[in-house]
């Protein structure tokens, strides 16, 4: 929610994610400065179709890492400049290609922006390019998808075309963070091709107030056929 590293909240966000000691790090609409201090760090680009000239530092996608991050890839053009990247991980169990992205919401660039999509238009065209993204990868590497969906799953109210184009798409992975959760149902996701030994949610308020408008999730991923 585009907390910046000068104010209490953004102080509050940056010590949470550093208190959640993840190995990666996926943060939308969001700072360089609210990533934990070391790590290695991607973002999606500047430009997602609207000014950001006053609020330059600001990200739709950024990825952190404990370790190296290298084939970094992020779309430049239609729906998802600026909102999709990927990388790999250099890890001890061997690459992990992470899928960060910030999917459009309902009514991007519809009244606001370019002011030229319809409804959920920009948020299906997204969903193509993520999709013939991922058939370009490597099927020996395994995957971390994660990011802000835009989407509840199972289905709420959103289209029901809408709700079967990102299944479609997420299809070749395993959705971690559908379902009943606390503080869900969630529109910030992860799926990967791991094991999923353990799920866990933290609200959009602390005692202090708001956060984010949306609730953080953490995901404890193995590989099944670790020793």
């Amino acid at each position: 929610m585009w907390a910046s590293g000068s104010n209490t909240r953004a102080v509050r966000v940056r010590r949470l994610l550093r208190e959640a000691d993840a190995d990666l790090l996926v943060v939308t609409e969001g700072q360089a400065d609210l990533l934990p201090d070391g790590g290695h760090v991607v973002d999606a680009g500047t430009d997602w179709g609207y000014d950001t000239t006053t609020h330059p530092q600001r990200r739709k996608t950024l990825v952190w890492s404990r370790w190296p991050l290298t084939d970094v890839a992020a779309l430049s053009a239609g729906a998802g400049a600026g909102r999709v990247v990927s990388a790999q991980a250099v890890t001890p169990i061997g690459p992990v290609r992470v899928l960060a992205v910030c999917i459009p919401w309902a009514s991007a660039h519809v009244s606001t922006g370019r002011r030229d999509a319809t409804s959920w238009s920009e948020h299906l065209e997204c969903c193509d390019q993520i999709e013939k993204l991922a058939a370009q990868f490597d099927p020996r590497i395994p995957t971390v998808v994660a990011g802000d969906f835009n989407q509840r799953v199972p289905r709420r109210r959103q289209p029901i075309r809408v709700y079967d184009r990102l299944l479609a798409v997420m299809d070749r992975w395993t959705l971690h963070t559908s379902g009943e959760v606390e503080h869900g149902p969630l529109i910030d996701h992860i799926a990967s091709d791991f094991e999923c030994a353990a799920v866990r949610t933290w609200a959009g308020n602390d005692a202090s107030g708001r956060l984010s408008d949306h609730a953080g999730v953490v995901c404890t991923l193995w590989a099944a056929d670790r020793e």
